[in-house]
């Protein structure tokens, strides 16, 4: 089978690209390919759990959170990368705001997925 790559780079509630981020991993590893995912630049806010939108949650796009449906896709075995820059300069706080299997990766860490991955798709 292959290996996907995704590089996210869009914030949860900017745009939607964080959900077909969500969808191609899903349908990836439903058909029994890897999935690596690089959360950059706003997409470091996409795996932070506990995030809310009141005034959206009857809209079906946010019934479940991004971070809830990132933690089935690690549970399924996806890797989750975040860069480590973009989570500082954001304010974000790993080790609290991440959910379990949520790793800190450098650009290096990013170039890596893009050297083993069969396809990447950057978002």
């Amino acid at each position: 089978m292959s290996h996907i790559g995704i590089l996210l780079t869009g914030g949860p509630f900017d745009s939607q690209r964080w959900r077909t981020a969500y969808e191609l991993g899903r349908a990836a590893l439903d058909s029994g390919h890897s999935v690596s995912y690089f959360h950059y630049l706003d997409g470091a806010y996409v795996p932070v759990a506990d995030q809310t939108l009141p005034a959206c949650a009857e809209n079906s796009l946010f019934a479940t959170m991004p971070a809830e449906l990132f933690e089935e896709l690690i549970a399924d075995g996806a890797e989750v990368l975040s860069c480590g820059l973009c989570v500082n300069a954001r304010g974000i706080d790993a080790e609290a705001d991440y959910p379990d299997g949520v790793e800190i990766g450098l650009l290096p860490d990013l170039a890596d997925l893009v050297g083993e991955a069969d396809r990447v798709i950057s978002l």
